[in-house]
């Protein structure tokens, strides 16, 4: 085997715990276990620093930042639905709503879901109430006009 070509070898998919693999050194060439190699990327990858939105941080940085803003930052009272800050970005974005909020589909503490489509002017939102027979609604904005809630 000294001698055979590296593209004569088996082909394997899923390499697993105990494989070694071929690396080209900067002295030369060696061996290093899958497990190893694995635990080095992932090493190389969660302190590797990223250019986001929120400014230049690790990747394990920026989600532990995002997970610990995440209920302050999706608390409604007494804001009028019609006016949610959704980010410029289209995506689904959820809220706690409380009973004092205006525009719900009833006065009942609540889980709000909007999905932006493309600009503020077009809108889908969900209402969940927080009883002990959750109730669903949905309303859309189309150019910019609300229509009513319709309960699911």
């Amino acid at each position: 085997m000294a001698d055979q070509a590296i593209n004569a070898l088996p082909v394997k998919t899923a390499p697993t715990t105990g494989d070694k693999m071929l690396m080209i050194g900067a002295a030369e060439e060696y061996q290093i276990d899958y497990d190893q190699l694995a635990t080095a990327i992932l090493n190389k990858l969660a302190s590797k620093t990223f250019t986001l939105d929120q400014g230049t941080k690790s990747l394990v940085a920026a989600l532990n930042e995002l997970n610990s803003n995440m209920t302050n930052r999706n608390y409604l009272d007494k804001t009028d639905l019609n006016e949610v800050p959704i980010p410029s970005i289209n995506g689904l974005y959820v809220w706690r709503a409380q009973n004092t909020c205006l525009n719900t589909p009833k006065a009942a503490h609540g889980l709000l879901e909007v999905m932006k489509i493309d600009s503020d002017n077009f809108q889908i939102q969900r209402y969940t109430t927080l009883e002990s027979v959750p109730r669903i609604f949905t309303r859309c904005k189309i150019n910019g006009i609300w229509y009513g809630w319709s309960e699911v």
